[in-house]
């Protein structure tokens, strides 16, 4: 694909500093788009880090990240105040960025919300056809509440409030002119069914868009004998650390003599949703089958133990992962490697579509401690059916398909909905 001379803005009042995704994800789509000759212009925080701003050449645009709980207010009235205060401000700061430069083929926004929505509305009307021609809009939060078992949903009362302006976009999305768009087909589909405005699903642009780490394991160099079981990333409660390391530390017990390894981060204090710390066990620290990463890591170390795993553990729970994607996880089936995945999520799905592993039953360590001996004793074949998938994996992750969708171009409707 060339798109020489094309011109795209992106917009994200978020992008402060390389914490969270959005550093991580504004410099894939970035440099996707520029490797296919578009020229690029970024609209960051004011606060933004210097050598950020010099990466980017950044303009400082925006005075508040509405993502830092800055609007948490106790009362209702003053949280619903503050959507339309926001919205104002991004408006006028926008406006002030459109004054200064140069106009652009596609803006795109790569986690907007109600705070921002209305603001774009408003833009799109003053805007649209004269400073930029096209908006991809990203909306990665849920407004749906679920049943216990995740079988049903409703939406919250607010919700009322984002029907409304997505539906006030409608001509703009009849046209070609606004395109709303997620990563997981879960949300997607939620927020189709609330607003009726199609919504297309984008392959992870942090994820499988550079290229994969190359998984360099096998049962014929592995150092361990045996398989290594890794699990890297933030070591929230969310994630499951605690009941892998109950699952873990059972392996121990049950086979000293066992020959599987297992590379651990947790890097970060983990509270449980009671507000308990769970700790980090000494059967975990002493075992010399544990590799115990406390710390960040850098890039490169993280692709040298992602590259060393032969299965990756993902026993996220459902209450933060149902609808929501795993980065890892895409890199996982784009590498070809087998994973554990809790069942009845977004994972299980993406799993089954182009990956290869186990499904664990949500937050039940005894479940999780079968699997990991099941991926033990089958490993070669879990292995196989990984690396048969991992052609899938790239061609619904690739970077043409991700500019097919930002650009319009040669991709057709039942496309956008996988």
């Amino acid at each position: 694909m060339n798109l020489d001379g094309k011109r795209l803005l992106i917009c994200e009042e978020a992008l402060t500093g390389y914490m969270a995704h959005f550093y991580s994800w504004i410099k894939s789509i970035r440099k996707l788009n520029m490797d296919v000759g578009v020229e690029v212009e970024i609209a960051a925080n004011k606060e933004v880090e210097e050598s950020i701003a010099a990466e980017f050449s950044a303009h400082r645009t925006y005075s508040v990240d509405n993502w830092t709980g800055v609007y948490n207010f106790d009362q209702a009235w003053r949280r619903y105040l503050s959507v339309f205060q926001h919205n104002r401000l991004v408006y006028r700061e926008t406006k002030a960025l459109f004054e200064q430069t140069k106009p652009v083929d596609c803006i795109l926004l790569p986690a907007a919300r109600i705070h921002h929505l209305i603001a774009w509305r408003f833009l799109c009307r003053k805007y649209l056809g004269k400073h930029f021609k096209r908006i991809v809009i990203f909306i990665l939060t849920s407004e749906a509440v679920y049943n216990e078992d995740h079988s049903s949903y409703s939406f919250k009362k607010s919700a009322s409030l984002m029907r409304k302006v997505l539906r006030s976009f409608r001509k703009y999305v009849d046209k070609g002119e606004v395109l709303f768009a997620g990563d997981s087909h879960i949300t997607c589909k939620e927020y189709e069914t609330l607003s009726g405005i199609p919504f297309t699903v984008f392959p992870s642009p942090g994820a499988a868009l550079a290229k994969p780490p190359e998984n360099v394991h096998s049962e014929d160099n592995n150092i361990s004998k045996g398989p290594v079981f890794t699990i890297l990333g933030k070591s929230v409660y969310d994630k499951g650390i605690d009941l892998w390391q109950e699952a873990v530390i059972r392996y121990l017990n049950a086979y000293p003599e066992g020959n599987a390894h297992f590379v651990i981060q947790w890097g970060a204090e983990t509270i449980s949703y009671d507000g308990r710390l769970i700790p980090i066990r000494e059967e975990l620290r002493n075992s010399t089958r544990v590799t115990l990463l406390e710390r960040s890591l850098t890039d490169e170390e993280y692709s040298s133990y992602f590259q060393k795993a032969d299965f990756l553990s993902l026993p996220y729970r459902r209450k933060m992962y149902f609808n929501q994607i795993s980065g890892v996880l895409i890199e996982a089936a784009c590498s070809g490697i087998p994973m554990i995945v809790t069942e009845n999520t977004w994972l299980s799905w993406a799993m089954e579509e182009y990956g290869a592993g186990v499904t664990v039953i949500h937050d039940d360590a005894e479940d999780l401690y079968k699997k990991l001996l099941y991926c033990i004793e089958n490993w070669s074949e879990l292995a196989r059916a990984a690396q048969m998938k991992k052609d899938v994996a790239l061609a619904k992750n690739s970077t043409e398909r991700y500019l097919q969708c930002v650009w319009n171009e040669g991709i057709n409707e039942a496309e956008k909905r996988v």
